[in-house]
């Protein structure tokens, strides 16, 4: 009999829990540990830039901007490179794995008019069209004390896929484009103005190392010339987040 009446205190106590609060439902433990997961780790958010090309100009031997300076221009006639400034916001995504480090990736993408003279007189300017890069930018980064502006770091590698867009004048059947992928890593710092609990305000400055994209450009079939364009550049960057 001492068994049974000892099961039947169990029961009467296991029935009890939910009263005293000292039981939860089953799917609790797993909403705590995605919570405790997410909550002030997890950013998402957008950035526009604006972008300064660093090397955007070839000269002769003479200090002159020439469409003949075959073996001096970045391609053929071509002499100059300059941003075009596009400002779309770009996403990008951090979780902070430990204290105040943590990993992230972004999307990025910039844009070059190509430049070489469109007269005899050299008074206007032409170019066969632009140069467009697409890519990712995996990172780590690092903040520092939460004060007002909290500051932080990023380092880290790009991936760039590259695209030309030939212009109306230069596309004709037998001429084309063709440009490589490219790499290269960046560094940039700046700081985070809090706007209530989840709001962020975004403020860079970033510095990317970006190895010139190799070109080709076919003037007829078979018949090549070579080259390459720095886009290597600077932005001064402006965005929101959103942290869980």
């Amino acid at each position: 009999m001492r068994p049974r009446r000892s099961t039947g205190r169990i029961a009467v106590l296991l029935a009890g829990l939910p009263q005293l609060g000292l039981a939860a439902p089953a799917n609790c433990g797993e909403a705590g540990l995605l919570q405790r997961l997410l909550d002030d780790r997890l950013t998402l958010g957008v950035q526009s830039s604006w972008v300064h090309l660093e090397d955007t100009r070839r000269y002769s031997p003479a200090g002159l901007l020439d469409n003949t300076n075959d073996t001096g221009n970045f391609l053929g006639s071509l002499w100059g490179v300059d941003p075009r400034q596009r400002y779309v916001p770009l996403p990008f995504l951090e979780y902070r794995i430990v204290s105040s480090f943590g990993a992230g990736v972004a999307y990025d993408q910039a844009r070059a008019r190509t430049l070489d003279w469109g007269n005899a007189e050299q008074n206007v300017t032409a170019g066969d069209g632009d140069l467009e890069i697409r890519g990712i930018r995996p990172y780590l980064f690092a903040r520092g004390p939460h004060w007002r502006l909290v500051p932080y770091a990023q380092v880290g590698l790009e991936h760039y896929w590259s695209s030309f867009y030939v212009s109306p004048g230069w596309a004709v059947p037998s001429r084309h484009f063709e440009v490589d992928a490219t790499d290269g890593w960046f560094l940039a710092g700046g700081g985070l103005l809090p706007r209530g609990r989840h709001v962020r305000l975004d403020l860079q400055i970033r510095h990317s190392q970006t190895e010139p994209v190799v070109a080709r450009a076919y003037l007829r079939r078979n018949h090549h010339r070579d080259g390459a364009f720095p886009m290597r550049r600077d932005a001064l960057g402006a965005g929101l987040r959103w942290a869980f």
